[in-house]
């Protein structure tokens, strides 16, 4: 009797199983077609991923490739209207690439070189407004040579906005350098009394020990006009 019954409660959960193996295949059944689809979905997604990184690649080479052709220009100069013809059409063709990118910053050097401060200013000011994200260092590069460009115009108020604005934000070495010469910007600009700050926290943590005397120099002279 004890193996009649072990027989039908195996027959019984045999049956549940394949009920509930049944309604499984049902469900899927119903679904199938959503999940096929979400699978292609997925499918054509990486797929297109892929493909978009592989044509990325590609560009950021041919961009590498057409800068390497106009370096040998860039020592010449000779040449250098030619090599910002050069450099100029790579940034439109290959702009948003890093080698477009290095392009258009010769491009904007070569124009400041040329004494051609204006477009050399313009360059810059297109650089400044570039994608978010990059390395910290280019950004104050940019900065800099743009106060230079407006040095070289006369407009010394201008340059030390830039700078200004640039040092707020620099941090450790990056900062003393761009203080330095916002200092220097305030007073060719006539504003003594607002590079006074920026002479004092330099001698506090100077970016050159070699500049230690001027600094104790320019800070010894501030107090002596105070003091008048």
């Amino acid at each position: 009797m004890a193996r009649g019954k072990s027989r039908r409660r195996l027959s019984k959960d045999q049956d549940e199983v394949l009920t509930l193996f049944q309604r499984a295949l049902e469900v899927l059944k119903v679904f199938r077609k959503w999940i096929l689809l979400g699978v292609v979905g997925l499918a054509l997604l990486v797929a297109g991923w892929e493909v978009k990184v592989y044509f990325a690649g590609k560009r950021n080479e041919e961009a590498a490739t057409a800068l390497t052709r106009v370096r040998a220009k860039l020592n010449r100069p000779e040449e250098a209207a030619a090599a910002v013809s050069a450099l100029e059409q790579v940034v439109q063709k290959y702009g948003g690439t890093p080698a477009g990118r290095e392009a258009a910053l010769f491009r904007a050097h070569l124009l400041y070189q040329m004494h051609n401060y204006g477009e050399a200013a313009q360059a810059y000011r297109e650089l400044q407004a570039g994608p978010a994200g990059r390395d910290p260092g280019w950004d104050y590069l940019i900065d800099e040579s743009l106060s230079y460009c407006y040095e070289a115009q006369g407009d010394y108020d201008q340059a030390a906005q830039v700078l200004q604005a640039a040092a707020d934000k620099a941090p450790g070495f990056y900062k003393r350098e761009l203080m330095l010469r916002l200092a220097w910007m305030l007073e060719k600009a006539g504003k003594a009394k607002e590079a006074a700050p920026y002479w004092q926290r330099l001698l506090e943590a100077p970016p050159n020990p070699a500049l230690v005397p001027y600094l104790k120099e320019k800070v010894a002279a501030l107090d002596a006009a105070k003091k008048k």
